[in-house]
């Protein structure tokens, strides 16, 4: 964000997309009216979270992050449409590219292998859904509403038990990429390895505030809190420029470690769960996140192995 630039209010609500960025504004604009034309009636929605939404878009790198949520399944043919129609529109708008469109069922929003499409690196793939509810925490503290319902009237609520799974799964995918599956593409690569040791910061973020963090504010968090030890990797990991070299592996294996057992602890002790919430809701509206009005036992970009769907913590 440039000096002195005003802060959009950026909470959920409906009306027109407000950015400072023009070309950004323009591409959402027209894709609500792509998705409304090609989805008509069955579209519920478009939704923007993440750097966009958290005054932490880089205009060099960030990803455009939102989610439209629909009724009921695409068809074969209303997938071939709209395949091609995004086609068309990434011809006419270069930030296309920088896209990343999940599209989910509405009532499988927070299911486990549930249906879904995702558009990314300029294709449109069905992949399913993990029913994250990370995007929809995001999204309740500062996304917007670019066209449709407020999501508050159809998103179910979102217990402190179901989100700790969600950070489970989430440090689960990043173990596989970087520990357990060998033949990973995506473990060589100096940009993921980055993106990991950050999101390993985020997930200790959210686990402890119950709340939902850009990368860079997470990390400066957690260079207060990790062991020593630690406080290595996510320095490198936020310098900049961004290191062209990779981060060691084996003190970024450490790092989520450290994460596992804090998530396993946490597990075990439900009170540090519910302190979580808490504090989400001293700290922000009332509806936000855990809903403490339910018991507390209720229940990036990067495509990593085993996962259904795209990195609920956005780039």
């Amino acid at each position: 964000m440039g000096a002195g630039r005003e802060r959009p209010d950026t909470r959920a609500r409906t009306g027109r997309w407000c950015t400072p960025f023009q070309h950004v504004a323009t591409l959402l604009d027209h894709l609500a009216r792509q998705l409304q034309a090609d989805l008509g009636r069955n579209v519920v929605g478009l939704y923007v979270y993440g750097s966009l939404t958290q005054n932490a878009f880089d205009a060099r790198r960030s990803d455009v992050d939102c989610v439209a949520v629909i009724r009921r399944r695409l068809s074969p043919v209303v997938v071939s449409r709209l395949r091609a129609n995004l086609g068309r529109l990434s011809d006419r708008h270069s930030w296309m590219r920088r896209l990343q469109l999940t599209i989910l069922i509405q009532r499988e929003l927070l299911r486990f292998n549930g249906d879904g499409w995702l558009y990314q690196f300029g294709r449109l793939s069905r992949t399913g859904s993990d029913g994250n509810p990370i995007i929809w925490a995001n999204i309740f503290e500062s996304g917007q509403v670019v066209f449709g319902a407020d999501p508050h009237t159809f998103v179910p609520p979102i217990t402190a038990a179901l989100m700790h799974a969600a950070l489970e799964r989430e440090i689960g995918y990043l173990r596989t990429e970087l520990v357990t599956n060998r033949a990973s593409v995506w473990r060589g690569r100096p940009a993921y390895r980055r993106y990991a040791a950050l999101t390993a910061c985020r997930i200790l973020y959210t686990l402890e505030t119950g709340r939902v963090a850009p990368k860079r504010t997470a990390a400066v968090w957690a260079l207060r809190r990790l062991p020593s030890v630690h406080r290595a990797i996510v320095s490198r990991a936020i310098a900049r420029p961004p290191e062209t070299r990779l981060l060691p592996l084996g003190p970024l294996r450490c790092l989520l470690e450290h994460v596992q057992r804090s998530l396993v602890a946490a597990r075990k002790r439900p009170c540090l769960l519910a302190a979580a919430a808490g504090r989400s809701l001293r700290a922000s509206r009332p509806e936000f996140w855990f809903c403490l009005r339910h018991p507390i036992c209720e229940q990036h970009s990067w495509p990593p192995g085993g996962r259904t769907t795209a990195s609920p913590f956005p780039s």
